[in-house]
């Protein structure tokens, strides 16, 4: 009987500890979207933590460094963003699936502005990230084939040249986003008049390859 009770009486001392945890861990979460949503990617866990009410070693705990935490923040914003790129690229209007792609991919990002220095500048330590690129990597090239093909885009831009032009809006909105979130909007139609087929001369210069974009899409921040 002795024996019985010690392994019941470890079992409820598990549970709250179970219980305690899930508590902490909401709590981070709850106390990054306040501050993340406030003053974008600029507070540290460190600062999540003490908005929480834990301990900074209890952070840590949970998430490696806040870009983790920002992830777990920001999750239900990047599923919506990434289904919405994904009904973009189905749209047989090739021309307007490209407008709806930057729609989907630069409003979350005026929305919840941590979201962009998240998809720009996560640590290799982040690695849901690089699913994020694929998914909207995928959706370009599904676009621009079809816009080809439907020859409604210049025929010299690229995938890469797509994703720096949706870096720089996304650097538009975080360093204006503060004075208006939808400023993108107002330059969104001069950039796409941009890649219609019947724009003004071949691009200088030549296009940037994958591996050379990725790389410097800010993702060696450190945390």
């Amino acid at each position: 009987m002795a024996v019985n009770k010690n392994v019941n009486a470890g079992a409820r001392t598990v549970r709250p500890r179970r219980r305690d945890a899930a508590r902490n861990r909401d709590a981070l979460i709850a106390a990054g979207r306040e501050l993340f949503d406030a003053n974008g990617l600029t507070p540290t866990l460190d600062d999540v933590a003490r908005h929480a009410g834990v301990g900074v070693g209890t952070a840590y705990r949970h998430f490696p460094n806040k870009y983790a935490l920002a992830q777990a923040v920001l999750a239900e914003s990047v599923t919506d963003m990434l289904d919405a790129a994904d009904r973009a690229a189905q749209l047989d209007d090739a021309a307007a699936g490209l407008a709806a792609l930057f729609d989907a991919v630069l409003e979350p990002q005026a929305a919840k502005r941590a979201l962009g220095r998240v998809l720009r500048d996560a640590p290799d330590t982040a690695p849901p990230v690089d699913d994020v690129h694929t998914r909207i990597e995928n959706c370009i090239d599904t676009l621009l084939e079809r816009a080809r093909e439907q020859q409604v885009v210049r025929s010299d831009i690229t995938a890469t040249d797509i994703g720096v032009l949706m870096s720089l809006m996304g650097h538009l909105i975080e360093r204006f986003g503060d004075v208006d979130a939808h400023l993108w909007r107002r330059f969104l139609p001069i950039l796409l008049h941009g890649l219609r087929a019947d724009a003004p001369a071949p691009l200088p210069g030549t296009a940037l390859n994958t591996e050379d974009f990725i790389s410097r899409l800010g993702r060696s921040t450190q945390p």
